[in-house]
C-alpha cells in the first residue's frame, strides 16, 4: 500500500491511497513498551541458546511480513510503517532492529527521543524510517463518496 501519508499535529496520520483512507494515531509510549515486553518474554528461551539471530528473525520477518507487527505489538494493536505509508521491508525491519543497540549505547536517550519529536519515533524509527501507529478506522473511497 502505497499512498500518500500525513502527519497531523495531533498525532494522527492519514494514508491515502487510490481505494482508501486510512486513518492512524501515532502509537504511545505505553503501548510500545507493553508490546517490547511481552516480545522479550517470548524470546527469552530461544535467545538462551543462540544470542541475537533468534531475535532479529523474530523482529524483523514478523514487522515486515503480511500483520506488520510482532505478537506484542499485536496485543496491543500497533504496527510498524514505512515513512510512506506502506509496509516496511525486511531490511528497513532489520535496521530498525539492530538500531536498538544505539539506543542501549546511548545510555538509552534514543528511547527518550520519543519524547521530543512529532512523529513519536525512537532512534531505531528514525534511523530506519518508520512509525509505529495504532489503526483507528479505514474508509473505502467508494464508502466516502456514496
Amino acid at each position: 500500500m502505497i499512498g500518500k501519508l500525513q502527519i497531523n499535529s495531533d498525532k494522527s496520520v492519514i494514508i491515502e491511497t487510490e481505494s482508501e483512507l486510512i486513518k492512524y494515531q501515532l502509537a504511545s509510549f505505553d503501548a510500545r513498551l507493553g508490546a517490547r515486553l511481552i516480545d522479550g518474554l517470548i524470546i527469552t528461551i530461544p535467545m538462551l541458546f543462540m544470542p541475537i539471530i533468534p531475535a532479529w528473525l523474530y523482529w524483523s520477518l514478523l514487522q515486515s511480513g503480511k500483520s506488520q507487527s510482532t505478537i506484542g505489538q499485536n496485543a496491543f494493536r500497533i504496527k510498524t510503517l514505512s515513512l510512506d505509508g506502506s509496509k516496511i521491508s525486511f531490511g528497513q525491519a532489520s535496521g530498525r532492529f539492530f538500531g536498538n543497540f544505539l539506543n542501549i549505547l546511548t545510555i538509552f536517550i534514543g528511547y527518550i527521543m520519543f519524547f521530543f519529536n512529532d512523529k513519536n519515533q525512537c532512534l531505531h524509527d528514525n534511523l530506519s524510517g518508520c512509525i509505529v501507529v495504532k489503526e483507528i478506522e479505514r474508509k473505502f473511497k467508494t464508502d466516502i463518496t456514496e
